[in-house]
């Protein structure tokens, strides 16, 4: 009988502890590097990202972005909205990077947009 209630009264203790600590570590959604050798200098800056929710809407957010000339990597995280880019400062820029995930995109003679910026800022 004291197996009983020991057993799961650890288990709601365990999770009650795993939600408490949640916002102690970061886990991302995505990590990508692009295929680049990485420059002397580089630049990171951090967006909130309106439309990062899952795993599919990171990829979605790098392909975006993969076409700008200078990007290093790309991590996400859908907790919290957010993705942290790397850059070639001699390259490109955050308001360039920005432009790029927030362009509209037409599909089926509609025009959409995916990605909205809410804050960005420097990591450097």
């Amino acid at each position: 009988m004291r197996k009983a209630v020991i057993i799961p009264a650890a288990i709601a203790v365990l999770v009650v502890a795993a939600f408490a600590t949640a916002n102690l570590y970061r886990v991302p959604t995505l990590h990508f590097p692009f295929d680049v050798e990485r420059p002397a200098e580089v630049g990171t800056v951090e967006y909130i990202v309106e439309g990062v929710r899952c795993r599919g809407t990171s990829m979605g957010f790098v392909k975006m972005t993969a076409e700008v000339p200078g990007m290093i990597s790309v991590t996400t995280y859908a907790r919290n909205n957010s993705a942290i880019v790397e850059y070639d400062p001699a390259i490109t820029n955050p308001d360039r990077i920005r432009e790029a995930f927030e362009a509209l995109v037409e599909r089926d003679g509609v025009r959409y947009q995916y990605f909205r910026a809410l804050s960005q800022r420097d990591l450097d």
